[in-house]
């Protein structure tokens, strides 16, 4: 079969949407199935970058010089007869709003739509998107109805339902097998693990943790996405425990996710939140803030604490897993998950 994944961004560019492509393509191609992803000549700030055609990993991927971009969008009039060349048995479209989702509405062939669940309130995305987010889904929502869509969570699923009056079915988002098999090695510092960006709530995640007053160091790993100049003034100018090391290699996350004592994800509104489920097989609790996927990958009460998108809550978050009951008892449940015996709350 010829699967035809298309999608805003591919490897190497960096980001949980890219790898979950990444990792279906890859695992596809091993099946036995001719793999093709087709998308954008482009990362997150420059355009025309990377090679037009190139194999990665088995997976051919084609590269196509947007015609025009905007944040992570971009459009390009020959996607449609590239896609329709390729001839293929399936497409799989990801992200929901990009152009390529109306552009390959209509094709009469077998199609998948992976959203990814970009429904973000306004004070994430600002004004102009958050209009841009509402005229698609008010105007274009019905081109939906024209795929076979996977919803990532529950709340995707009922979202979907809700605004647009299509059935999905529910896929979560999965790692390798290899992260149950990282041992702990200690608990030296808290991490967290992404873009370097607003949109990420990095700033009001420092901002929380100074307030917190904890000793124990903060680790921030991932890609600089806007703002890493401004993370490295702020940790300067108040001289807390916190440490900006850069864009990390897989082997280098998987060592900094064994060390740590428990991950944060600050983001008031998360799709998911891979780097979650990534912690937990280790046997590290969460920390989350705010409503979304988030609560679905590490659910309060269970493996994670939450607090809300506010700077005390935050520094709360900090200093309620200091305490080593809390600590103990998202263990014992993240252990008790995985023989499949966990259901207590606290």
């Amino acid at each position: 079969m010829r699967i035809i994944q298309v999608a805003p961004f591919y490897h190497p560019v960096l980001g949980g949407v890219e790898k979950v492509v990444q990792k279906i393509s890859e695992y596809m191609k091993e099946k036995g199935h001719e793999v093709v992803v087709v998308t954008y000549n482009r990362d997150r700030d420059k355009s025309n970058i990377y090679k037009e055609k190139e194999i990665i990993n088995g997976v051919e991927v084609i590269r196509l010089p947007p015609k025009f971009t905007w944040s992570h969008g971009s459009y390009s009039s020959l996607l449609p007869k590239i896609v329709s060349d390729l001839n293929p048995d399936l497409i799989h479209v990801h992200v929901w709003r990009h152009p390529h989702v109306f552009q390959l509405s209509s094709m009469k062939v077998p199609k998948i739509l992976q959203p990814h669940s970009p429904f973000y309130s306004r004070k994430q995305i600002g004004k102009f998107t958050f209009i841009y987010y509402k005229i698609v889904d008010s105007f274009l929502g019905k081109e939906m109805k024209n795929y076979n869509v996977i919803s990532i969570t529950p709340l995707e699923r009922d979202t979907i339902k809700k605004k647009f009056k299509v059935d999905s079915v529910v896929i979560p988002n999965g790692i390798e097998d290899y992260y149950f098999d990282v041992k702990s090695k200690g608990d030296d510092y808290y991490l967290f693990l992404g873009r370097v960006s607003s949109e990420k709530n990095v700033m009001k995640m420092l901002k929380g943790f100074a307030l917190s007053k904890v000793s124990r160091p903060l680790i921030i790993a991932g890609p600089d996405g806007g703002l890493g100049t401004e993370v490295r003034s702020f940790i300067h100018k108040t001289g807390i425990n916190a440490k900006y090391v850069g864009s990390v290699t897989e082997e280098e996350k998987i060592e900094l996710l064994s060390k740590c004592r428990a991950l944060i994800n600050p983001r008031p509104y998360e799709a998911f939140g891979i780097t979650l489920i990534e912690a937990q097989a280790m046997g590290k609790p969460c920390m989350i803030v705010g409503h979304g996927g988030q609560e679905y990958a590490a659910p309060p009460g269970v493996s994670s604490i939450r607090g809300e998108d506010n700077e005390v809550d935050i520094s709360n978050l900090f200093k309620q897993i200091e305490n080593d009951e809390i600590l103990n008892y998202c263990q014992k449940e993240l252990d008790s998950i995985q023989r499949g015996l966990g259901t207590a709350k606290f």
